[in-house]
């Protein structure tokens, strides 16, 4: 099991690091393509619906497709982004909480997006405890109700960096944190990688016999993997009418990858995949304000040596961002210089 401290520890270092990366990114841009707003405080209202999920296949065609999905509820939150520096704070909506026959998820989701001029970053510590299986009825003795797992846990930490090389033209801010306004159509490739670690584990067998008698003999509860390597992609904004955007991004990453299951043996596999990012957006961009719709997911590919199975996980966000732009007087100026001295004194001399 990976330690929540250790995992939370990681992620505080990778914030630092990367807002240590952006102090030093130079502001230069081609303002006929895009606006910049970074020295103004540009803040935001959302709702967002977090996930992660699991999904096993077996090497027998006969053997139906698992899909472990978390209860995860709907959240709405405020934010506020200035110069490189964002924060958002978010809570459940006790109205708009799960199905209680989809079970209950206990969870703790980090996911964090920088995206500063030239480079961007998506950083990922989540805990989740507790899944139901999908479609309705698989696994369950009467063959109707949700097969629920309260044991069972996945939890993964990792980081995955991108640099945009084309940022005098295209903006990965305006669409994704709003502190931006992308006039013109632009795009840029993107290069990059990531690495990541993670577990996925139960109290009993990961899938029961019902669904896979072989798999359950094996006795396997328990997954453990490590991925790292690099990536290329391409990012584009359709711009139409000035204010009205469209945005894609999607970035492969050929990862070296190290799994184990653990279960009646223990056994180790290592071998190369593929893995991926995508991001997309649509909405209304301004001036002093933008409205939004965004989706950022994340795709692991893992796969199992002791019983050949692949176990793709996707980790992702839906928001919905109302954002207003406002100019910052002295007053303001003065509750926000301790993150000026942070950037200035992180910045090379």
């Amino acid at each position: 099991m990976i330690s929540k401290n250790i995992i939370v520890t990681i992620f505080s270092l990778l914030v630092y690091c990367s807002l240590h990366a952006q102090a030093g990114m130079q502001w230069d841009h081609d303002s006929s393509y895009y606006s910049s707003y970074r020295e103004k405080l540009t803040t935001r209202a959302y709702l967002s619906r977090k996930y992660t999920t699991l999904k096993f296949t077996s090497p027998d065609a006969g053997v139906p497709v698992i899909k472990y999905r978390p209860n995860t509820t709907l959240n709405v939150g405020i934010g506020a982004t200035y110069r490189s520096v964002t924060v958002n704070i978010g809570v459940g909506i006790n109205s708009f909480n799960p199905d209680l026959e989809k079970g209950k998820t206990h969870y703790l989701d980090l996911q964090t997006h920088f995206y500063a001029r030239k480079w961007n970053f998506d950083l990922l510590a989540q805990f989740y405890r507790g899944y139901y299986m999908s479609p309705q009825g698989l696994g369950s003795a009467d063959g109707k109700s949700y097969y629920l797992r309260n044991d069972l846990s996945a939890q993964i930490g990792g980081i995955a960096a991108y640099r945009a090389l084309n940022q005098k033209n295209f903006s990965y801010q305006a669409g994704l944190v709003q502190n931006e306004w992308q006039k013109k159509s632009a795009g840029s490739f993107v290069i990059g990688g990531e690495v990541y670690y993670g577990a996925i584990h139960g109290d009993s067998t990961l899938i029961p016999s019902i669904v896979d008698v072989n798999y359950y003999q094996k006795g396997i509860r328990k997954i453990h993997f490590f991925e790292i390597g690099p990536g290329i992609g391409y990012a584009y904004t359709l711009v139409i009418a000035r204010h009205y955007f469209l945005l894609g991004s999607a970035t492969i990453n050929f990862d070296f990858r190290y799994t184990q299951e653990r279960g009646n043996d223990v056994e180790s596999k290592v071998d190369f995949t593929p893995n991926f990012i995508f991001h997309a957006g649509a909405g209304y961009n301004a001036e002093k304000w933008g409205l939004s719709v965004l989706w950022v997911g994340d795709q692991l590919h893992v796969k199992g040596r002791e019983s050949n199975y692949k176990y793709l996980i996707t980790a992702g966000n839906y928001r919905l961002i109302y954002a207003r732009r406002f100019s910052i007087n002295h007053k303001v100026k003065k509750v926000l210089q301790p993150i000026n001295n942070i950037i200035e004194n992180t910045s090379p001399k």
